[in-house]
């Protein structure tokens, strides 16, 4: 009889550390580029416009011998309504020789590693290594998670602005990460300080569920780069779509990121094609460069892929079972 692991989020936590899952990023990416991975059309629906989603992304990668994939949803009301986290879901890792499942993983937890550590991946290839001031807009799981990714390839970072839109939850925001990177300085700000705050990043972090354009090209000055989080879905915008026509951009996969990444509006208005949007692979190949000088401003478009979840899951089974750790049901 066949067992199949289970692992919580307290499991995860106890298993999983970003630089790690940086390194399985790199990996997936690199395999994801070189033809040794794929993804397939993502599920998505919208049951409440801004409130309410879910997502299902698959993917393999055969060079890992791993398939697999990730079910997630996100309630805006529930951390106020029900006491509970905006997103959660499942991972479900299969075997591609055997075609066995091989673990049931929580989702909340691999996904904001994951993403955190995607922005890490881009921000290591793309942004200035002299840079020591960052903005990061969205203050959720993935302001946390864009930070910890951040400063574990930029530690020379001595100052990070933090954007949101409610006054309590941005000085909260501000007050835990203050103590958790007790050397680096973090100021709060609202919206109306987001052009001033933007024009004096070195990097730029944008992780909301925004369906509208909130950072205008013109606030860009040379030498920025820009990870674009939050748009991973038909009709999400973070940027003015005049920036990415204008600068260097790199995506996660290419098609994905035209059709509902940071890209697809740019791509939909004719600002941008495949010609002009390189992967991230790519660079992590050998095959691309990456930044080409100082004064470069570049974005990289992180829509999320399953092969990243796939395999950050993959290694906390690996660690759980070396460890015994997490639930083994029969099946």
């Amino acid at each position: 009889m066949a067992k199949l692991r289970i692992l919580s989020a307290k499991d995860l936590e106890s298993i999983l550390r970003m630089q790690e899952v940086i390194e399985v990023v790199d990996r997936a990416y690199r395999l994801y580029s070189d033809g040794e991975a794929g993804v397939f059309p993502i599920l998505s629906y919208e049951f409440e416009h801004e409130r309410n989603e879910m997502d299902i992304k698959a993917g393999h990668l055969v060079g890992a011998g791993l398939y697999g994939l990730k079910i997630i949803g996100w309630a805006a009301d529930n951390p106020v309504k029900r006491n509970l986290p905006p997103l959660a879901g499942l991972v479900v890792v299969m075997d591609v020789e055997t075609q066995q499942p091989l673990g049931l993983v929580e989702a909340r937890t691999v996904t904001r590693l994951r993403t955190g550590a995607a922005g890490a991946v881009g921000a290591r290839e793309l942004s200035r290594e002299d840079s020591k001031a960052a903005l990061v807009v969205g203050l959720g799981d993935q302001g946390e998670a864009q930070v910890e990714g951040l400063l574990h390839v930029r530690p020379g970072i001595e100052k990070v602005v933090a954007c949101g839109r409610n006054p309590a939850k941005t000085e909260a925001y501000v007050a835990k990460m203050a103590l958790r990177y007790p050397k680096v300085r973090f100021e709060g700000i609202g919206f109306e300080r987001l052009p001033e705050q933007v024009t004096m990043a070195d990097i730029v972090v944008t992780c909301t569920p925004s369906h509208k354009p909130f950072v205008e090209k013109a606030w860009i000055r040379p030498g920025t780069h820009v990870n674009a989080i939050g748009a991973d879905l038909v009709g999400k915008q973070e940027l003015d779509a005049g920036l990415l026509a204008s600068c260097r951009v790199v995506g996660d996969s290419r098609q994905q990121v035209l059709r509902q990444g940071e890209c697809q509006v740019a791509a939909r208005m004719g600002l941008l094609d495949e010609g002009k949007v390189d992967e991230i692979g790519e660079i992590l190949l050998g095959r691309k460069p990456g930044r080409s000088s100082p004064e470069e401003i570049t974005v990289f478009d992180a829509t999320g892929m399953a092969i990243q979840d796939i395999l950050t899951a993959h290694l906390a089974l690996s660690r759980a079972e070396a460890e015994g750790l997490g639930s083994l049901v029969e099946i």
